[in-house]
């Protein structure tokens, strides 16, 4: 009897992995991403995933066009110095900077 408990019990432990290992979520992630209906031909009409895809692919020219002039030394890498000199340079960033020399304090007449 005692040995029946305990194959009963082990083969209980392993239900959990068999319900774990069952594919129907990636099932369900692939109807997802299948193909949304596009806008019907000649209309000049865009669909909401269409507008999304675009703006992806238009800031993404963007963010590698903005990281091959930050690169400057074209290695594939931004380190800490052409951070900080892209920063420097640009104009919302020196509108924030403190001044270089302290300002002399106001003088009461």
């Amino acid at each position: 009897m005692r040995s029946t408990v305990i194959a009963a019990l082990a083969v209980l432990s392993l239900a959990p992995a068999a319900a774990l290992a069952q594919t129907a979520p990636q099932i369900a992630a692939a109807e997802s991403t299948a193909a949304a209906p596009s806008a019907p031909a000649g209309s000049g009409g865009i669909t909401r995933d269409q507008f999304i895809q675009r703006a992806k692919d238009r800031a993404a020219q963007r963010a590698a066009t903005r990281f091959d002039q930050m690169d400057t030394d074209h290695d594939g890498v931004l380190d800490r110095a052409e951070l900080r000199a892209w920063r420097n340079q640009h104009p919302r960033h020196a509108a924030t900077q403190p001044p270089t020399t302290p300002a002399a304090p106001p003088t009461a007449q």
